[in-house]
């Protein structure tokens, strides 16, 4: 056993000697591909191992660095992880025509040179608070987190693909985030990622007060794993079988979606897959005779202005449930002048009126509108219509046959702690997402964009209702497992009872990020207090 051990550390410190020896252009390829390594970690791959680069990231850059060499490290981890896991924003410029292939390089390397800025930043002040290999670690932890969530916060933010997402396929592991939001579950699985640099270094083996740290984080993948455990085995929420859903998978393809000619083929096959006498998938436990009260439908799958067209809402009044409601996604106008144009959530009674409607609050950068468009010369991903203006804001929605939703449209829903309407609305039942992942075919995307979806569940301890053109929709309790689930690239109906809410709020939808920031603290606390004895 011992000589096994021996073995294992000698490995680890070869190893983390042969990494940090790296320099020149070797140095910097090795430091891209460890980023690229990172994202396998991520959905849809979920190889955890992949998380190790970053105790390689921690080797790489043990020994005398400067702040130019730290920045340039981060720079270039940050550029392989974005390039890796953000490749599939390149296919929205190859749908329909070639005007925006010209665009494709941008996207594929130069949104990534851009996101990698923050690490680079963060990671300048790394030599100023680290020495050791193993403080080295700590750092890069510190300072990736720091990175993180200025990223997810500032120029109107770009929260993807944090660490804590690979925790998704977990139920167990993935509870964390009721407790430290995705901004903390990313800082104890990098903890745990970064352990072995924490415990062997190009010196050999650390300090003992190092090792304990090390050991410590060694351990948090089995206490999330418990605590998780625990959580989904003691609490309840059940079903509200007074509310059956119905998702509409359209499946219709985004090259084809906008085309006047097949407006109403698009329309009428939404009509005829709500109206259908049987789901394709029907939840666990749905009675036979259960029939809809709400029937849901995509983000913009009515191509039209539907809040003005009084006909085309008399069209679709057939399909909304007795006493129900039909929610669905479509473009609108405002009323006002100049007339502005949204991104909205619309919901029909059953006699065709608009009984209520949401405004996507929170636009995507160049899909929904050009930043800076006055002196920017770049077209918007969409164009077939004006820049969209973002609605007013969060909000409780009630909808009649499902009940207080929070409507968020396709991107609102990646932003930890800002799904939920704060006081004085009325807290939601349910978040309700609206989305449209054609765009990006069958690539990682729609994958990573419903496992952030689900962690919105999980750290509000809310249920999910998600629909999406070519999926992945489906319908999710408090917990962030799925009840029912229609595949990409699936057309199909989806029916199930509405999951209940946790019968209280998580911590952390009571304290958002402050364990986050405790925790920021506490490994700046550490740092400072070995500098202060060195």
């Amino acid at each position: 056993m011992a000589a096994a051990v021996n073995r294992s550390v000698s490995v680890f410190c070869r190893l983390s000697v042969s990494l940090a020896a790296l320099s020149g252009w070797r140095g910097a390829l090795v430091t891209v591909v460890l980023g690229g390594l990172a994202t396998t970690a991520l959905p849809p791959l979920h190889f955890l191992p992949g998380l190790f680069a970053f105790a390689a990231l921690a080797w790489r850059l043990a020994g005398n660095c400067r702040p130019l060499a730290a920045a340039t490290a981060g720079w270039l981890f940050a550029l392989g992880y974005h390039i890796a896991g953000l490749y599939w924003i390149s296919n929205a410029l190859l749908v329909g025509d070639d005007k925006f292939v010209w665009l494709v390089p941008l996207a594929a390397v130069g949104l990534p040179m851009l996101l990698a800025l923050f690490p680079a930043i963060t990671f300048a002040v790394l030599p100023r608070i680290s020495t050791t290999a193993s403080e080295r670690a700590l750092a890069v932890v510190l300072l990736w987190c720091l990175a993180e969530y200025a990223r997810g916060h500032l120029l109107t933010g770009m929260p993807w693909n944090l660490p804590a997402y690979a925790l998704s396929a977990f139920d167990s592991l993935s509870q964390g985030a009721a407790w430290f939001g995705a901004y903390g579950l990313s800082l104890l699985v990098l903890l745990a990622a970064t352990a072995p640099a924490l415990l062997f270094g190009p010196g050999g083996i650390s300090d003992r007060a190092m090792r304990f740290v090390g050991g410590f984080c060694l351990a948090i993948p089995l206490v999330l794993w418990v605590a998780g455990a625990v959580r989904l085995n003691e609490l309840e929420t059940g079903f509200d079988t007074g509310s059956v859903i119905r998702i509409v998978q359209g499946n219709i393809a985004q090259k084809d979606k906008w085309k006047r000619h097949l407006r109403s083929r698009h329309i009428a096959g939404y009509r005829r897959l709500s109206t259908q006498s049987g789901a394709d998938r029907r939840a666990p436990g749905l009675a036979a005779g259960a029939t809809p009260t709400v029937v849901i439908w995509p983000e913009t799958a009515v191509p039209a202005f539907i809040t003005g067209d009084p006909l085309l809402r008399k069209a679709l009044a057939p399909v909304v449930p007795p006493g129900g409601s039909l929610v669905t996604g479509a473009p609108t106008w405002s009323d006002t002048v100049p007339r502005r144009l949204y991104n909205s959530m619309v919901v029909l009674t059953g006699s065709g009126s608009v009984s209520g409607r949401y405004d996507k609050s929170h636009l995507v950068p160049f899909g929904e509108y050009v930043p800076l468009g006055t002196w920017l010369p770049l077209p918007r991903i969409v164009e077939r219509f004006a820049d969209f203006s973002p609605g007013s804001g969060l909000r409780t929605l009630t909808i009649a046959g499902l009940g207080a939703v929070s409507p968020l449209i396709c991107y609102e829903v990646i932003f930890p702690g800002a799904v939920v309407a704060g006081p004085p609305a009325i807290r939601p039942d349910v978040l309700l997402n609206l989305t449209n992942d054609a765009w990006y075919g069958r690539s990682s995307g729609p994958y990573q964009h419903l496992a952030i979806s689900r962690m919105r569940a999980i750290e509000e301890g809310l249920p999910l209702i998600r629909a999406a053109n070519t999926g992945i929709s489906g319908i999710y309790d408090a917990f962030g497992s799925p009840v029912v689930e229609i595949a990409l690239d699936e057309t199909g109906v989806a029916d199930s009872y509405l999951p209940r809410p946790l019968a209280g709020r998580t911590v952390y939808a009571v304290y958002r990020d402050l364990a986050f920031q405790i925790m920021l603290v506490l490994l700046f606390g550490i740092l400072v207090l070995r500098r202060r004895k060195a």
